[in-house]
């Protein structure tokens, strides 16, 4: 609820850290904690506000609490609302627990309910802080019971035991996190409502989703060294799509920077936003690819799509899984250069006649900047998947 960032946004990402050594608990204020949390949020694309905020032992206590994400301007009200367990050290503020019991909101014809939400550790830095996370709202555990979405009468989304943690390593400053959702659900029946699209659904079988997530990864804040060792969104009875990454350059003053740009275009005119753009271009520069690997592990999604699709036009599913075959090269030849294509079709070909997995890999010899890779990839995708050491495997 506190701290969308993605990235990720997916991802993105929210960053995390442990306590430090704290001094009187009870010497902060209120009104500096509820507009320090304010400043940081806002630079993070989250709009609070507040009809009263006052302390309370070691809480600081609002009413009339309100949120929204800046990007829509329209709050939403929380009522009283609560950062419990308030100390402070010379860099940061922290807040020992955020809880939400339950929570819905209803607009137009979407209704969202959400139950269980607790934060833990949550640090505040303060202006100039020396803290590594300076600037950037972080927290150390997430938690939340369940999350629905209702369209009219229709529930259409919900997840389940969301949990995500953090711990900084004191040794070489390198934050290790974890998240998961222990299951959700999506009602295809209610979202779909094209014949020709309910057709599809039906032929498959995916009137309804389930499946889970399971994320890992680290940061390290000195180079922004982002790594994703694991992101796995599980769709049963169809696969498994597996991404894992690394990118440098990713630290708490790029996304500083990159939040600050973020906010001026909210407001700019068209002049100011074109000028913003460009800047937003440059900052690219400073992230650079290392890795990165997209992998599909099949579990009946693609016998059913050959199946739906030979039933369209009246053939086999064997002269369908052909004519992909033959047409993969003729398509690829065009951007990627013939030992390229080769290669490719020969991973098509393979996973197509025994589906089980078949994953896209880049791994530059060196890392890459990102504005080397836009440019490459609009000049020359031939050059660009030689220079990033693309590859495509079947079955592996």
């Amino acid at each position: 609820m506190l701290s969308p960032s993605s990235k990720l946004k997916l991802f993105p990402v929210a960053a995390l850290f442990s306590a430090t050594a704290l001094q009187s608990a009870f010497a902060w204020e209120a009104d500096d904690v509820a507009e320090r949390y304010k400043d940081l949020l806002g630079r993070q694309g989250v709009a609070l506000s507040w009809s009263d905020v006052s302390k309370d032992g070691d809480s600081v206590l609002f009413d009339g609490f309100k949120i929204a994400l800046v990007t829509i301007g329209k709050p939403v009200e929380i009522g009283e609302f609560a950062l419990q367990n308030v100390s402070e050290t010379d860099d940061t503020y922290e807040v020992g627990l955020i809880e939400v019991d339950s929570f819905e909101h209803t607009e137009d014809e979407a209704t969202v309910a959400l139950d269980g939400l607790e934060m833990t550790g949550v640090l505040i830095p303060k202006e100039g802080s020396n803290s590594p996370y300076a600037g950037i709202t972080t927290y150390k555990t997430f938690a939340l019971g369940s999350f629905k979405l209702a369209m009219g009468s229709n529930d259409v989304f919900s997840l389940n035991d969301l949990k995500a943690d953090t711990g900084l390593q004191d040794n070489d400053g390198t934050m290790k996190f974890n998240a998961n959702v222990r299951d959700f659900w999506v009602n295809l029946d209610a979202l779909v409502k094209d014949a020709k699209g309910r057709s599809v659904i039906e032929e498959f079988g995916y009137n309804e989703l389930n499946g889970h997530v399971d994320m890992v990864g680290d940061w390290r804040l000195e180079d922004g060294l982002m790594t994703i060792s694991k992101y796995d969104i599980v769709v049963d009875k169809a696969g498994a799509l597996g991404i894992t990454g690394e990118v440098s350059g990713y630290t708490p003053d790029f996304i500083k920077t990159l939040q600050d740009m973020q906010n001026k275009m909210e407001s700019a005119t068209p002049e100011q936003k074109q000028a913003q753009g460009l800047a937003m271009l440059g900052l690219m520069q400073q992230l650079n690819l290392h890795g990165l690997s997209l992998r599909f592990d099949d579990a009946s999604l693609t016998n059913k799509v050959l199946a739906l699709v030979a039933k369209q036009q009246g053939v086999q599913p064997g002269d369908v899984a052909n004519q992909a075959k033959a047409i993969v090269p003729l398509l690829a030849a065009q951007y990627l250069g013939s030992d390229l294509t080769q290669s490719l079709s020969k991973a098509v070909a393979s996973y197509i006649d025994n589906p089980k997995n078949i994953e896209i890999r880049a791994a530059p010899p060196e890392p890459m900047p990102f504005a080397v890779l836009m440019g490459t990839a609009m000049g020359s995708p031939e050059t660009l998947a030689k220079q990033v050491g693309l590859e495509v495997v079947a079955n592996q």
